[in-house]
């Protein structure tokens, strides 16, 4: 294809986790790839990938009008300084920046919405803006790529996008040669690990909560004179405290503290701690695209409990690869976690295994990255 494409997100970290499998398969076919996000320590290893960076500094949730045209202007002379043959955007206020700057500078813009977050889930003025700028800015994109039917539904009925304008992928993809299928020892210990930014709406003070309910209900039984169980609980990711939802570290310190609870900081190499756990939990009811640590855990061929949530139950088949419970419900992810923890070490081998063929089905990086690729070339041929 041999073209000059542009990748922008509100953080660095976003695209090197979630995209970079991609980046490497634009890059086999001589593409030039850029980047513009603000600058974190992720942003050396886009770098390192051979994108050419380019910094902006951008206020995820704030709404300061000084900011936020200070940002769209950083972004328009970027883009007219960088020229690419397409613009590929992530994450909600890029995807409404970058279009309005794109379609200025006549550039070919496809925008990604990997869940739509607050600005469809929150009633407050914030969202209201929101909701206005998508109504005003997304019929402008030349194509937009969702993960899940949810969200393209409600663009579609909202008006934001046509049906011929509009496509679908499952997920920003899974490297199955990384991810690779391992059994965890079957060493008496059930261990449940959520794995994701430490956000409140990523169902972790819920998590939390039902791994203290369990303990309670085990505790009970251990003291009415029955054998019980082994268990513990893991919460692995990086702490966002300026995220609005962000949990604080000193709360993490505090669970921490329990025998049966560990957080245990953040990685860049998920598999190699992810694959000692015998389940994956995440209790989201953050608007996802599709969560990518699911498709990591189908991957690795490990069950997965998670809401009924959009985007989370799109990753399990019920009762089959894991467990999809009701959203903010306590009670039922304590009951979840006691149904797994009851099952055999093999039937939970079974089931991750189960996990494994969706994700060979559905979430493979190859035929994501091929998606984004025919839909840039079908953008620059009809108007070449």
């Amino acid at each position: 294809m041999n073209k000059k494409i542009l990748i922008t997100s509100n953080t660095s970290w976003f695209i090197y986790n979630f995209f970079s499998s991609s980046i490497v398969e634009f890059s086999k076919y001589g593409n030039q790839i850029h980047v513009i996000a603000p600058k974190d320590k992720y942003t050396q290893k886009l770098i390192d990938l051979g994108c050419h960076y380019s910094e902006i500094n951008i206020d995820r949730s704030g709404i300061n009008l000084f900011s936020e045209i200070k940002a769209l202007l950083r972004l328009y002379y970027s883009l007219s300084i960088i020229s690419p043959d397409c613009v590929l955007n992530f994450t909600p206020k890029l995807n409404i920046y970058s279009v309005l700057c794109c379609k200025v500078l006549n550039i070919k813009v496809i925008n990604s919405i990997a869940g739509s977050g607050a600005i469809l889930s929150d009633s407050g003025f914030k969202s209201l803006v929101g909701r206005l700028l998508l109504r005003l800015s997304q019929p402008l994109a030349d194509h937009i790529i969702f993960q899940n039917n949810d969200d393209l539904s409600i663009y579609l009925n909202n008006k934001f996008i046509t049906k011929k304008k509009s496509s679908r992928v499952k997920g920003i993809g899974v490297h199955l040669k990384k991810f690779t299928p391992y059994e965890s020892d079957n060493d008496g210990v059930v261990r449940f690990i959520l794995f994701a930014r430490m956000l409140k709406n990523k169902g972790v003070i819920e998590f939390l909560h039902a791994a203290e309910a369990v303990n309670e209900y085990y505790q009970t039984r251990k003291k009415a004179g029955y054998k019980i169980p082994r268990y513990h609980f893991s919460l692995l990711g990086f702490i966002d405290e300026a995220h609005p939802k962000g949990i604080p570290f000193s709360l993490l310190k505090q669970w921490d503290k329990k025998p049966f609870i560990s957080y245990i900081g953040e990685t860049d190499d998920v598999f190699n701690i992810v694959k000692h756990y015998d389940c994956v939990v995440l209790p989201s009811y953050y608007r996802e695209g599709i969560p990518q640590c699911l498709i990591e855990a189908c991957a690795m061929a490990k069950p997965i409990i998670t809401t009924n949530n959009i985007g989370c139950k799109e990753t399990v088949i019920d009762g089959v690869s894991g467990f999809i419970i009701q959203s903010k419900c306590v009670p039922d992810l304590k009951n979840a976690i006691v149904k797994m923890i009851e099952l055999s070490h093999s039937q939970r081998i079974e089931m991750g295994k189960k996990g494994r063929k969706k994700a060979e089905r559905d979430f493979c990086h190859i035929t994501v990255s091929k998606h984004y690729m025919d839909t840039i070339q079908k953008i620059l041929f009809k108007y070449s």
